[in-house]
């Protein structure tokens, strides 16, 4: 990107980045006036384990419960 120069990198407005690594530190050293974004597909990928991570430990919550305490909380 260096080999673009200066008045080119000055101009860029925005960078979408990997979450891995030293991008945005990287990117704000040769792109100062770019404001950086993450990809989606990484903040989806964290949405969905988190999900998951929550619906596993709401699964084992109901599957610990009395069999009449379960359908008591579905009624609710």
């Amino acid at each position: 990107m260096k080999k673009w120069g200066e008045e080119v990198l000055e101009r860029i407005e925005e960078v979408s980045i990997d979450m891995t690594g030293n991008y945005k530190s990287l990117v704000a050293k040769i792109c100062p006036n770019a404001v950086v974004t993450v990809d989606r597909f990484h903040v989806t990928k964290i949405v969905h384990e988190e999900l998951n991570q929550a619906r596993i430990v709401e699964k084992k919550t109901a599957l610990e419960l009395k069999v009449k305490d379960r359908e008591r909380s579905l009624i609710v």
